[in-house]
């Protein structure tokens, strides 16, 4: 009975030990699995800061108008991607995802004169947030890659154009509602047309492929300038010189 007994222990043992080494046996690879894609990618991070005078103006003979806005943001967005693309000169296949906070300020002024009467407006912005989603890309230019930015849905564009930090003082209604040029909920843009995408929602920064995976560059983000002088409009002219410095680390 007891020699029984004794035989049916031990045969538990070593069923409990071989299905203890199966079961490491089985952890190993896939530990090994993760190790592996976790050495296949490589964390990038993306450090920005922009800043921009802009102007625009308008002269004609009904009405006389000005906008004129300085700005900053800056933030900080971070990326994981194959380490083997990143190693890749021309970073072929590149598309990697992150979502981050933005955060700008600014002081604005605009004027409008229609038939003797004026109407101000005084603009400013402390601390901005904005939820963003990006994407870092092969650029579809030589010796590029892109940053794509997209406002989370919900915001009405990227910062506000009033409230949540952005006041806006005006002596009439017109341009009540914030800058009616360049304004912050585009992205201090005045020409949506953003490298062939016609939308205030998307936001391209073109970057030289050398920033990545770890390198410094400074590009015109946004960069516009134009004039037009038409009968039924008048003599319209903007500028927006502005600055965007990009570390990768």
């Amino acid at each position: 009975m007891f020699a029984a007994y004794h035989t049916h222990v031990r045969l538990l043992v070593r069923r409990t030990a071989l299905g203890a080494c199966a079961a490491a046996l089985l952890l190993v690879p896939a530990a090994a699995a993760s190790r592996s894609t976790d050495a296949a990618e490589r964390r990038v991070t993306i450090d920005l800061y922009g800043r921009g005078k802009a102007l625009w103006k308008l002269a004609s003979p009904r009405e006389k108008g000005r906008v004129s806005l300085a700005y900053t943001w800056h933030g900080t967005l971070s990326f994981a991607a194959p380490r083997a693309v990143l190693r890749d000169p021309r970073h072929r296949g590149l598309a990697a995802r992150a979502s981050g906070t933005l955060v700008a300020g600014w002081t604005g002024r605009s004027t409008r004169t229609v038939l003797d009467q004026t109407g101000t407006c005084r603009y400013r912005g402390v601390r901005v947030r904005a939820r963003v989603t990006a994407r870092l890309a092969q650029g579809r230019t030589g010796k590029t890659v892109e940053l794509i930015l997209h406002p989370q849905r919900r915001q009405g564009g990227f910062f506000s154009d009033r409230g949540r930090g952005a006041s806006v003082r005006c002596t009439s209604p017109h341009g009540s509602h914030g800058p009616s040029h360049f304004a912050p909920s585009w992205f201090f843009r005045d020409n949506l047309q953003d490298h062939g995408r016609l939308t205030s929602d998307t936001a391209i920064v073109v970057l030289p492929r050398t920033v990545l995976p770890r390198g410094k560059a400074t590009v015109r983000f946004p960069s516009e300038r134009g004039r037009n002088n038409s009968v039924a409009l008048g003599r319209i002219a903007w500028t927006n010189r502005a600055e965007t410095a990009v570390r990768a680390r």
